[in-house]
């Protein structure tokens, strides 16, 4: 069975790329295509994707409330945009996309992508990668030896709540680490990093990983 994904473009032209690359790979099938706002809501509604291709800009206006209502659906969102500005990312991140890349960089993984994604990673380009690490290391989110949990938890989402560990995750996430990577990297089973990551949403109250990398860097 092959995972139904939704695309929305608004150059014709890429669209088709995008379409002939997600198809090529057998273990997606393309239900649904969209170039502007209006019939992108009524795909995400009516289309039973799982998985949407979004570039943040249709042809009527931004994306950013659909990636809101597709979430709200249950689908997994990536960005395939050539905006790299920080506040087209995390506008992204925060309406709850999973996965982030630039069309330069994509010219032949938009199927690896999905089935990165399909997996419960997070398909990020290496240069926005690398602007989140280091702006998570500028707000002072890097793993120290000291660090711990250095506050109670009082009801509100608190980045200084976080364990060593979780820190550790978080930052990995961030570079579009997935569960196993994580748990090969930091040498643990992916029940333990399921287990650290559970604790990580309750107090930042996020529930996905992008949420969680998003909230971090907001409340440094």
């Amino acid at each position: 069975m092959t995972d139904a994904v939704l695309v929305l473009e608004d150059d014709p032209m890429i669209r088709r790329g995008v379409v002939r690359q997600i198809e090529s790979d057998g273990a997606f099938t393309v239900v649904a295509q969209a170039g502007d706002v209006v019939s992108g809501k009524k795909a995400i509604e009516s289309s039973g994707a799982t998985i949407g291709v979004f570039d943040l800009q249709l042809s009527d206006g931004s994306s950013i409330p659909l990636i809101q209502l597709a979430v709200e659906k249950q689908m997994a969102v990536l960005i395939l945009t050539v905006w790299d500005d920080d506040d087209n990312v995390y506008k992204a991140l925060a309406a709850g996309a999973s996965g982030y890349l630039l069309k330069g960089d994509a010219a032949t993984r938009v199927a690896e992508s999905l089935a990165i994604l399909r997996d419960g990673g997070a398909p990020i380009s290496p240069t926005i990668a690398r602007r989140l690490l280091d702006d998570f290391r500028g707000r002072g989110l890097a793993p120290t030896p000291s660090a711990g949990v250095v506050a109670a938890h009082d009801g509100s989402p608190d980045a200084s709540d976080l364990t060593d560990r979780e820190r550790e995750i978080i930052e990995l996430f961030a570079k579009g680490a997935t569960y196993e990577d994580v748990a090969r990297m930091l040498s643990m089973s992916v029940n333990t990093v399921r287990h650290h990551v559970r604790a990580m949403y309750r107090k930042l109250h996020v529930c996905s990983k992008a949420e969680a990398v998003t909230t971090a860097y907001r409340l440094a």
